[in-house]
């Protein structure tokens, strides 16, 4: 069963992710969580409270209706649909929601045509990756499901934990999807001279080759690599100041053009790992 955190604006762009991270993962025994955060401003006596009372109320309309959008759009089965409104800054809310309802996946939609690159720069989305406890999948506005078949996992060489690559081995073996594996190599470094990764004892018999790239214009060598394989899905660990993390921080990400139509999984490794 699978348990997903589905924050919506409302917009289209939302709905689009939703109906992505419900496929990729299934609805078997779903149970989706649909939020919508509003702000409230600081109590204020001589406010009128009947608008932040509107709001509110407009705000469950509009959740109401998009869960209706949301069933035309995907066969929910048997799946639980739960509505959430609630109060704060989204990702603080996600941050709490993640914890009390056990999620184990964030679906969320990026604007923009450069989809991660969007994600990436202190938009909501980035702020989620940031400081979720739950994986999070990243769905850029132009981007149309299809059953992944190939998958691109950067590798930073660093110990993960079991349960980190769950859902990547859950999404492969259910759709019967290959990984690319992506390993960056210092300049001057013969690659036959690497130790084993880590990551390759996680990943049990999951088929899968690997890939090595230069660390010198790494980004610009992934995105050609995502664009040559055509990926279905790019697969990122989320942790403190490595290789690819270093991905979510904006002194790089100012310089990415990932491409438009594939998807974001940003695993979250445990930060003291």
């Amino acid at each position: 069963m699978a348990r997903l955190l589905l924050p919506t604006d409302l917009s289209d762009n939302a709905l689009n992710a939703a109906v992505y991270g419900i496929r990729l993962m299934g609805t078997e025994q779903g149970h989706f969580t649909l939020l919508h955060t509003v702000l409230i401003p600081p109590f204020n006596p001589a406010a009128d409270l009947s608008l932040d009372v509107a709001a509110v109320e407009a705000a469950h309309d509009g959740l109401t209706r998009f869960e209706q959008r949301l069933r035309q759009a995907v066969d929910l089965g048997g799946a639980v649909v739960e509505r959430r409104v609630e109060h704060g800054e989204l990702p603080t809310v996600v941050d709490r929601l993640v914890g009390e309802l056990g999620i184990d996946l964030v679906a969320m939609g990026t604007q923009g045509a450069s989809g991660l690159q969007e994600a990436l720069l202190g938009s909501n989305a980035a702020d989620v990756i940031r400081s979720s406890k739950a994986p999070v999948l990243t769905v850029p506005a132009r981007a149309t499901y299809r059953d992944p078949r190939r998958i691109v996992v950067a590798d930073d060489g660093k110990p993960v934990e079991a349960g980190t690559v769950t859902p990547l081995l859950n999404v492969a073996r259910w759709h019967r999807a290959e990984l690319t594996i992506v390993r960056g190599v210092p300049e001057g470094v013969d690659a036959s001279t690497l130790p084993p990764s880590p990551l390759d004892d996680r990943l049990g018999a999951v088929p899968r080759s690997v890939h090595y790239l230069s660390e010198e214009n790494l980004v610009t060598a992934l995105n050609d690599l995502v664009d040559q394989l055509e990926a279905d899905l790019l697969v990122l660990t989320h942790r403190h100041r490595t290789l690819w993390s270093d991905l979510f921080h904006r002194s790089t990400t100012a310089h990415m053009a990932m491409h438009a139509q594939v998807p974001l999984l940003a695993l979250e490794q445990d930060l003291r790992r």
